[in-house]
């Protein structure tokens, strides 16, 4: 009796999964459907632009710089792009764009839009300058509702689809992230919050969530300078206190954690063009299905400490601060 039972529950899950796995692989057609991209000067923007427009949908690719070499590089790529100058922490420059969008539309709406855009700060708290906060902050969170919020009439428009690309660091917070991983916090929940509010639409709201890959803001120098300029311009007591040694260790073990990020960004672009294709896409992708999404999942779910443990462990700088060392405890004792 009960070998039928677990039988029976084996097909019927077997059943729910191929049936999920063919409804997910149904694609729409992209006749008539346009996508607007944030962040298209390199990097997945870049190649999701030239991966869509393959496939005949119009881009809108927005570019920092649209007479920068990848914006030049796109409009040679496909008639079906159209460069778009955009600097998303700019409400004028996102209002311009927003015009100039509709017009070409000429009354149609979008399809999608793909909030790409996106920069790193990777340092300890205390000499993370406030500067960097802000400035990534108006960038991955701020930057993503300052657009969603301008083009989402044009979305409704067709039932279409909002695209967040967040990461796994806004779901598992990493020491040394503290900025990143705010802001990347506050894109999946400004994410989850809207898709419950589009649903009535008929709007999906989807994150993209990766691991780190090799693209600019994995980019080991440009850290390694953003890092040193904050630690000349932070205060005498935080330097005094962590020491010279410690912070070169600590750059040294974040080079280490960046050689490991992933090679293979075409899983994050794969993931983005299935959320864009899709008749139905996932509300969370997470690239790739086992050695990413499953493992952290498990290790998300599990309690604090332990997290705690294995990232502190993971994320070790194999020096001590100075004011925890032997000599500078021994001084303050004597004080």
């Amino acid at each position: 009796m009960f070998m039928c039972t677990f039988g029976a529950a084996l097909i019927v899950v077997a059943v729910v999964v191929a049936g999920n796995f063919l409804l997910r692989r149904r694609i729409v057609s992209s006749d008539g459907k346009a996508v607007l991209i944030t962040g298209c000067d390199r990097g997945f923007g870049y190649m999701l632009a030239v991966q869509l427009s393959k496939l005949g949908y119009r881009v809108f690719a927005a570019c920092y710089d649209a007479t920068g070499e990848g914006a030049t590089k796109l409009r040679e790529t496909s008639s079906f792009i159209v460069v778009v100058q955009l600097d998303v922490t700019s409400d004028k420059q996102v209002e311009e764009a927003r015009r100039f969008v509709e017009s070409e539309l000429d009354g149609d709406g979008l399809w999608a839009v793909v909030n790409n855009a996106g920069i790193g700060a990777f340092a300890e708290a205390e000499w993370c300058s406030l500067s960097a906060y802000q400035t990534v902050m108006n960038v991955n969170w701020m930057g993503t509702v300052r657009v969603t919020k301008s083009f989402l009439p044009l979305v409704r428009t067709t039932r279409g689809r909002i695209i967040n690309i967040a990461s796994l660091a806004g779901r598992i917070a990493l020491p040394g992230f503290t900025a990143y991983s705010s802001t990347k916090f506050a894109v999946v929940g400004f994410s989850d919050s809207l898709r419950r509010e589009m649903f009535k639409f008929g709007v999906k709201v989807i994150t993209i969530e990766p691991s780190l890959y090799k693209t600019a803001i994995s980019n080991e120098e440009a850290l390694t300078r953003q890092n040193a300029k904050m630690w000349g311009e932070t205060s005498q007591e935080v330097r005094h206190e962590y020491g010279d040694t410690y912070f070169r260790a600590y750059l040294a073990k974040l080079a280490t954690i960046l050689r490991y990020s992933s090679e293979k960004i075409h899983e994050v672009v794969d993931d983005l063009t299935h959320a864009v294709t899709s008749s139905h896409p996932y509300t969370r992708y997470v690239p790739a299905l086992f050695t990413n999404q499953l493992p952290s999942d498990g290790f998300a779910a599990s309690p604090n400490h332990f997290q705690d443990f294995v990232l502190g462990t993971i994320f070790k700088v194999p020096e001590t601060p100075a004011c925890l060392s032997a000599e500078r405890l021994d001084e303050q004792k004597a004080l």
